[in-house]
């Protein structure tokens, strides 16, 4: 059975997790960018698709840091609620490219294992994109 962290650690943690698949994605590193999902992760991308799977997670990555106009994607949790094993963060998120940004709200549920708190899956929102 996973142990049980505190709300506050486990806010902690996740915010942690948060801070390096930021750094990851900036760096463009795919592998340290997949690194805080669970291998059955599900993704609702800003664009509607559906990615599911830690492999189609990376392809997904892969794809999006071959494009030369792609910056980084920054996503800032307002809020994190935890329940047991399972935990909510609720965001902004910012995807940024040389010639645009695109900006809206994230969901992510968050599970608790034996190797911590991984990301079971997101959905992104996309609200506002500004082209420079």
């Amino acid at each position: 059975m996973p142990r049980q962290d505190t709300s506050t650690e486990a806010e902690i943690e996740i915010r942690a997790l948060r801070h390096q698949s930021n750094a990851a994605i900036a760096r463009h590193d795919v592998a340290a960018a997949i690194a805080m999902m669970r291998d059955d992760v599900r993704i609702i991308s800003s664009h509607g698709s559906f990615i599911e799977g830690l492999p189609a997670m990376a392809q997904a990555f892969g794809e999006i840091f071959a494009d030369a106009k792609f910056v980084t994607y920054i996503r800032e949790p307002e809020s994190i609620e935890v329940g047991g094993a399972t935990a909510a963060e609720i965001g902004r998120w910012d995807g940024r490219w040389q010639d645009s940004v695109v900006r809206g709200r994230y969901l992510a549920r968050w599970q608790h294992s034996d190797i911590g708190w991984r990301v079971a899956a997101e959905l992104y929102i996309p609200l506002l994109t500004d082209r420079e």
